[in-house]
């Protein structure tokens, strides 16, 4: 179980509504039911139907709403069973401090950055208001649970900014922390503004494989007007994601109108610029992820443990109850595993 959105099927955003994005067209009377739904896919109900009204919309919007009140609900539940103090990160932060209106930032989970170190007391926290932990392989552990009302609950608590060893290392909880900027509706703290949008820009390139998911380009958007611009490139270029950064940035202005103003070239040896090549395969990033990490030893534990994942992983993800089942599935696993690494990285949607 996952709370990140699957877009590997992302439905293409509707040329006539996309076209009313940009300025180009009079918004539609009505939607199709395909319309509609390719519209919920990318995020964007909420704040279509506000600028549009159109009836098709009306009730997804209102659901969206109506959920809010039990999400920030359960936050603030979770806040206060934890005994350490975990950053509000991606689009529960955005939602309540740079949108209008919290509802109109729609979400499957809540993201939380924590010290590695905080990692079994957050556990146990989670565990002591009825939550279950999903069994990861990755630096990001998921607890779930499902309230009276059968509404799922989701939190991602992450390690580190990104999966991926090139990038995880970009911003570091500490210094998040230390630059943070306290979300009074929330209660909590949440990165910088100037943090918040690095992040934004560095996570759909490298952990959604640059899918013009428009949700992520409209927070990129609405980002990229209130930060300091000087201090967010200077800190991009200290990261060396000046590239993603600014591949970024274009494509949200490009859909949402607003000058990029002066930004830095692209640099083309950074290492996270690798992302941007939709033609390399999932092998050559792995690669890319294995010669990221410090230390052979680290290297061949990646790789021991994408062969082989522990037990209890395997039997959550495949729903067996025998492990007399086991080898088999570590094998159909591994031939799988093996076929996707000559894939090509799945890469765009919306482009023209």
């Amino acid at each position: 179980m996952q709370g990140d959105v699957d877009t590997t099927e992302l439905p293409r955003f509707p040329a006539r509504f996309a076209e009313a994005i940009r300025g180009a067209a009079p918004w539609p009377d009505d939607a199709t039911a395909a319309e509609a739904h390719a519209i919920e896919e990318h995020g964007m109900v909420p704040l279509v139907y506000r600028w549009s009204g159109i009836r098709a919309l009306r009730e997804p919007a209102l659901r969206a709403a109506g959920l809010e009140s039990v999400q920030i609900g359960v936050l603030r539940e979770v806040l206060a069973a934890l005994p350490v103090t975990p950053l509000v990160t991606k689009g529960t932060a955005l939602a309540y401090s740079i949108y209008p209106s919290p509802d109109l930032r729609p979400r499957t989970d809540v993201d939380l950055l924590i010290d590695e170190r905080d990692l079994e007391a957050v556990r146990a926290a989670f565990a002591s208001i009825g939550f279950r932990e999903t069994v990861s392989v990755i630096r990001q552990h998921m607890f779930y649970r499902v309230d009276a009302n059968r509404i799922m609950q989701s939190y991602d608590v992450h390690l580190d900014i990104t999966n991926n060893a090139t990038t995880a290392g970009v911003l570091q909880y500490a210094e998040l922390r230390d630059r943070a900027m306290h979300v009074p509706p929330l209660g909590a703290l949440a990165p910088s503004l100037e943090d918040a949008l690095l992040y934004a820009c560095v996570h759909r390139v490298v952990h959604h494989h640059d899918v013009d998911r428009l949700i992520w380009l409209y927070d990129i958007h609405l980002l990229y007007d209130v930060v300091d611009r000087d201090v967010f490139w200077r800190r991009a270029a200290e990261r060396r994601v000046v590239t993603v950064c600014r591949h970024s940035i274009v494509l949200a202005r490009e859909w949402f109108g607003g000058e990029a103003g002066e930004m830095p070239a692209p640099v083309d040896d950074e290492p996270s610029a690798v992302f941007l090549d939709h033609d390399r395969s999932r092998a050559a990033l792995l690669a890319g992820d294995l010669a990221a990490l410090s230390s052979w030893r680290k290297r061949l534990q990646v790789l021991r443990t994408l062969a082989f994942p522990p037990v209890d992983y395997m039997e959550q993800a495949f729903e067996v109850r025998s492990r007399a089942l086991l080898p088999v599935l570590y094998v159909w696993r591994g031939a799988r595993g093996v076929a996707r690494l000559f894939r090509r990285v799945s890469g765009t949607t919306n482009r023209r």
